[in-house]
């Protein structure tokens, strides 16, 4: 655990745990379905969506690899980062994560599309390269440098494990400028205006790019 104060408010970082997973599934349905601009894009029923964002904590819990924000006066989960070794197969987790992909088919494909212009992705060895997955932050405590530390953290945890590479997908240009501050460099994008799933501009209309950002730790 490690503390970490902004403006004299105090926070807990630590690893997300199964304690935690609950409470940090409800942020992250939160975050990504009101504020994430290609899954807000897909329209998903939060009720629906719910126990299989619980499932998918949970198992990032089990993998050790994923931290969160805690503030520390009301005990209310403020921020989360979630990682995973990139050769994990998320299909296999279970039903629930299953579940969880297939709300976001489309977002899954240009996913892939992005990681396919990166031969060190696609060649990966299990135990070498760091997934930043997902992040986000409680609207109440955006702007304090949660995610960046979260982040950093992160990386750390995953150099001591043995990582030697770290790579994240960048929805937008608030994701992508956190990810630069903490050394990321952008090597592929791809503009959600220019992308086609079965023959339909799927995310037309969203503004900028999704970008694929990778940094050696």
């Amino acid at each position: 655990m490690h503390q970490f104060e902004n403006n004299d408010k105090p926070f807990l970082i630590q690893l997300l745990t199964c304690d935690t997973a609950d409470a940090t599934a409800e942020l992250y349905t939160q975050v990504f379905l009101q504020d994430e601009p290609m899954t807000r894009h897909h329209g998903i029923d939060p009720g629906q969506f719910l126990p299989c964002a619980r499932e998918y904590l949970h198992f990032c819990a089990g993998q050790r690899l994923s931290f969160i924000a805690i503030d520390r006066e009301n005990a209310r989960v403020a921020a989360f980062v979630l990682g995973c070794d990139i050769t994990t197969d998320l299909k296999a987790v279970g039903p629930g994560m299953v579940s969880l992909l297939s709300f976001f088919r489309e977002s899954m494909e240009i996913i892939d599309a992005l990681e396919s212009q990166c031969t060190d992705i696609s060649d990966a060895k299990p135990g070498k390269i760091f997934h930043i997955f997902q992040i986000g932050t409680h609207r109440d405590y955006r702007r304090l440098g949660l995610v960046t530390q979260l982040i950093r953290m992160s990386l750390g945890l995953a150099k001591r494990r043995g990582f030697t590479k770290t790579v994240a997908e960048c929805t937008g240009p608030v994701s992508r400028h956190t990810c630069e501050r903490c050394g990321f460099q952008r090597v592929a994008s791809i503009r959600y205006d220019d992308f086609m799933v079965d023959g339909k501009h799927f995310f037309s209309g969203l503004p900028e790019e999704i970008s694929l950002m990778v940094r050696d730790i």
